[in-house]
């Protein structure tokens, strides 16, 4: 029995599901992630953590921005998947910063805070991205310039993965806010590693200057790696019902690229869309209507979407058998009468 499927796939908000506790690795392909470092900053040291997180092959794209000289805007922040954050000089504007952070996160954006953002008012970040409904971390007094190591850490934590050894002299004095889960410790008790929601919190300062017997050592370029993969929201696709059958609507919501190109296939095979192409908004988003006119035979059937950087999300659909089960055949009926004899016979 043929059966077309018609599938309206609306994207929702990425505040939505930001909510989702769950982290994992689904929908990050190599190549699909866009980073940008924004640091209060020289243009060399910004270059030197460009430069440690180039080769890994989650990254397509890691840009660079010096926030002494301006404040990036929401929609500038909007084309990265997740940034970096730090100062070593005064930002242009902390309370912007901050405030643009968070707005940031409000949308699903991924944020990781390092040193010294939590310097205080001379040279730290501002603004709502450092209240306790953001960061996971919170200053209590001056900077610390004293060396230490990784001692306690969560082994079984993404952001530790490939991390055993780090050493770091510059680093923020710094507490856990009221809902942050602790991921690593240093020597000397201090946090180092704590998240709350999409926003991680180092207490390093990210910047590697050869020669500078004061500078980190160790799995740094590692852990910030896996720091800002970890704050990337979850690709996710939920379809509400999950079972029909012909002209079934089908809702889904997820986290994609911004202003990409989206693919929906059925069980591996492209299908039709209205818009022809589907290009999500400047928050991910999007919405399409898609027919599937070939033969759906009753069952479970796969549903993907994948955006231009190869982020994917995937579902099952179940096709409901309605044609019923065939019945008994009827008992045999009378014979009719026998019929008049033709002129010829």
């Amino acid at each position: 029995m043929k059966k077309s499927t018609v599938l309206i796939a609306t994207l929702a908000a990425l505040l939505i599901i930001s909510g989702t506790a769950m982290k994992s690795s689904m929908g990050l392909e190599s190549g699909s992630i866009k980073v940008a470092v924004l640091g209060a900053e020289t243009a060399p040291d910004l270059a030197d953590i460009q430069a440690y997180l180039a080769p890994f092959s989650d990254f397509v794209v890691v840009d660079t921005f010096d926030v002494s000289a301006s404040t990036p805007s929401l929609s500038t922040l909007l084309d990265y998947d997740a940034v970096l954050v730090f100062s070593d000089y005064a930002c242009a504007d902390a309370i912007a910063l901050g405030d643009v952070l968070a707005d940031y996160v409000d949308v699903g954006g991924g944020v990781v805070l390092a040193t010294f953002a939590w310097y205080g008012s001379t040279f730290g970040l501002e603004g709502r991205i450092m209240t306790t409904d953001y960061s996971p971390l919170e200053r209590i007094g001056g900077s610390l310039y004293a060396n230490a190591t990784l001692d306690w850490y969560d082994s079984g934590h993404p952001i530790m993965e490939g991390v055993s050894a780090v050493k770091g002299y510059y680093r923020d004095n710094v507490g856990l806010t009221a809902g942050a889960a602790l991921v690593a410790n240093w020597s000397d008790g201090y946090p180092f590693v704590a998240t709350k929601g999409q926003v991680v919190g180092v207490s390093l300062f990210p910047v590697e200057r050869a020669g500078d017997p004061e500078e980190w050592t160790g799995d740094v370029p590692t852990l910030v790696h896996n720091a800002l993969l970890w704050s990337v929201p979850d690709t996710v696709l939920e379809l509400t019902p999950d079972t029909g059958i012909a002209a079934t609507t089908i809702v889904g919501s997820g986290g994609f690229a911004a202003n990409s190109i989206i693919t929906i296939t059925w069980d591996g095979t492209p299908v039709p869309t209205v818009p022809q192409q589907i290009t999500t908004d400047a928050y991910g988003n999007f919405t399409a209507i898609i027919t599937v006119p070939t033969q759906n035979d009753p069952g479970t059937h796969v549903i993907n979407a994948t955006d231009e950087y190869g982020r994917s999300a995937e579902i099952t659909f179940t096709v409901v058998d309605m044609t019923g089960p065939q019945g008994e055949q009827g008992e045999q009926g009378d014979t009719g009468p026998a019929g008049a004899t033709g002129a010829t016979g």
